[in-house]
């Protein structure tokens, strides 16, 4: 095997210390460091990741001195996705005051009920829009997606969540949903990704890991995530690129200030279409939840399948004439 890295559990609890490990521990801070020195002196390039949830000047240590701390942000994605007030801003190292990018946020994880689990069972609903439809539950999951994996800074994708995945973390074998259940096996479905509402899920995660992976701007520390009730943008800047990323989490559509760093043709990522702003403070209408990802540079559009609206598969009857 290679060995990348090592994750280490519950590290709060490395600790001489009495105490419920919740206050500064100088101590704990100096055993972590000690073992990651050791590491670093065999592969200096491996990853040492923490599961810590101390006090946040702690965390900020050990990720100013090169360790990865995991952030649960799954509560404040799921509430955006079920059509909620929600503020995201703890998923950025910068909001933290860490000076480096070391935050491996994640909206699920083994610890945390699946974000499409939870639309279907309690997404909000206003008129004709209900987030409980399975493919509106599904295109909530793309949006979040889009004001998760570009903010600089490692990110943790568990497994299926790029399929939208539905099964409770509590599930029993039996079907029933039961907090002993916790830790049993939960199916395993490969046949999503021949559904194409996942698909488009899969292919979305796809685009902006491959934009991550490719593009400077998206490690820059110049951007900034702006939050105005349910509508949400990022801002990322670089010599090399700028992008604006816009999205309405809200249940109805909405006007959004985009507050464009320049003036001059602007390209929408997936549609690859253009505008071309003259006015950087001109509202845009996006409808509820829409999202889009603008760049000053034209990128290759994404292959992304076209989604089926479920509303059109249930509520309309179709008739096929002349009929032989």
């Amino acid at each position: 095997y290679k060995v990348d890295g090592f994750r280490f559990d519950f590290t709060k609890g490395f600790t001489n210390t009495p105490g419920d490990g919740g206050a500064y521990d100088i101590s704990r801070i100096n055993i972590l460091k000690r073992m990651a020195l050791r590491i670093w002196d065999t592969n200096p390039d491996a990853y040492v990741i923490l599961e810590h949830f101390a006090e946040n000047t702690e965390e900020k240590n050990l990720a100013d001195f090169g360790m990865m701390i995991w952030g649960n942000i799954t509560h404040n994605y799921n509430e955006a996705t079920m059509g909620y007030s929600s503020d995201i801003s703890w998923a950025s190292y910068k909001a933290r005051g860490w000076n480096a990018p070391n935050l491996v946020s994640y909206m699920e994880s083994h610890d945390e009920e699946r974000l499409m689990y939870k639309n279907l069972q309690y997404g909000n609903t206003l008129g004709d829009y209900n987030i409980k439809y399975l493919y509106t539950a599904m295109e909530r999951i793309e949006l979040a997606a889009n004001f998760f994996i570009p903010i600089p800074g490692p990110k943790m994708i568990w497994q299926f969540g790029e399929l939208g995945y539905d099964f409770s973390i509590n599930r029993c074998p039996d079907g029933t949903i039961n907090d002993d259940c916790r830790v049993s096996n939960k199916p395993i479905r490969w046949d999503y990704f021949e559904d194409k509402g996942r698909q488009r899920i899969y292919y979305v995660y796809k685009a902006l890991n491959e934009l991550k992976q490719k593009y400077d701007v998206f490690q820059t520390s110049n951007y900034t995530i702006t939050q105005s009730g349910k509508l949400k943008s990022i801002h990322l800047i670089d010599d090399e690129m700028n992008v604006v990323i816009l999205g309405n989490f809200d249940m109805e559509s909405k006007n959004i200030n985009p507050n464009f760093p320049a003036t001059g043709k602007w390209y929408e990522f997936y549609s690859g279409d253009s505008i071309n702003v003259t006015d950087t403070q001109e509202e845009i209408s996006l409808n509820r939840g829409e999202y889009r990802l603008y760049t000053n540079i034209k990128l290759t559009t994404p292959s992304i399948p076209v989604g089926i609206d479920e509303e059109i598969v249930i509520q309309q009857d179709l008739t096929v004439y002349p009929n032989p």
